[in-house]
């Protein structure tokens, strides 16, 4: 993207906690040639965005801890995707079958390159070219994930353990039957990609601050703590879903009085799991 870095690093490097936050879904500055291949208006693509999820992360920067910011808005390629998660006929020319990987989410336009939006329809004007395509996967996929791995490589040698959060928001959920729904969903992979023990500890913080968590439901967490969470190897990774009514005004597009608050949930959050890991040692 001109003038702009694809990742954004913010804290302390190297990291001087055991605990890495990223924000992938947050980038709000769309390029012009992104734009010109697009038939919406720029304004209809804030729904793919984790609506200044970026903003979130503050309080525990302040506080020393270290967060990686896509630049990237979600639009142009989807971060926690697998890189392979695309629909093959989107692209041209139309990808082989078997070079992909299809899914629910690449079949229905929410692969690793957007291509729908519902009430609306087809998001290109025309198919992406090939080459387009693996420069996004060359410079905003492979780098992101790549980083994210040798930080949590150099976190765990120095501290024999290393912690993900992988910061998202959410719009507001359905109540169920009793009027009831989660204000933070909590994202293991069904408990794969992070202890037991360690989500225990954030549902808790959650709580202690008047809100209700939820586990895996609706958001199980997406390719990045399927690939970066291994608790058998002393790697945790969770996604952390926040309702955006928590800090975004009625309309959901600016933030609220009500951010300093979530700020420090997150901040919480990450001084708990840091605390936890420091504790084990």
């Amino acid at each position: 993207m001109k003038d702009r870095p694809a990742i954004l690093p913010l804290g302390e490097w190297p990291p001087k906690r055991p605990v890495l936050l990223t924000v992938p879904h947050a980038g709000r500055f769309y390029p012009e040639d992104l734009l010109e291949k697009l038939r919406c208006e720029p304004e209809k693509l804030i729904i793919f965005e984790d609506r200044f999820a970026d903003l979130l992360v503050d309080n525990a920067v302040s506080a020393g801890f270290s967060a990686l910011v896509a630049c990237s808005p979600r639009a142009l390629i989807d971060l926690n995707r697998h890189h392979l998660e695309i629909d093959p006929m989107m692209i041209d020319p139309p990808l082989p079958l078997d070079s992909v990987i299809l899914t629910p989410r690449s079949r229905n336009g929410l692969g690793l390159f957007p291509n729908y939006l519902a009430g609306f329809g087809g998001l290109y004007h025309h198919l992406l070219p090939y080459q387009e395509a693996r420069h996004r996967i060359e410079n905003y996929h492979a780098p992101w994930h790549g980083h994210i791995a040798d930080i949590l490589g150099n976190i765990k040698s120095r501290y024999g353990s290393a912690i993900l959060l992988d910061i998202h928001s959410m719009p507001p959920l359905i109540p169920d039957e009793k009027g009831e729904s989660a204000d933070i969903v909590i994202g293991t992979a069904y408990g794969h990609s992070a202890s037991s023990e360690i989500t225990a500890v954030i549902a808790e913080i959650v709580e202690k601050h008047g809100l209700k968590p939820a586990f895996n439901k609706p958001y199980a967490g997406g390719y990045t703590v399927d690939r970066h969470g291994k608790p058998s190897s002393s790697r945790h990774a969770l996604q952390i879903e926040i309702d955006r009514a928590l800090y975004l005004d009625e309309d959901l597009y600016h933030p609220s009085a009500s951010l300093p608050a979530i700020r420090q949930l997150v901040h919480d959050i990450a001084e708990g799991v840091a605390q936890y890991i420091e504790l084990s040692r």
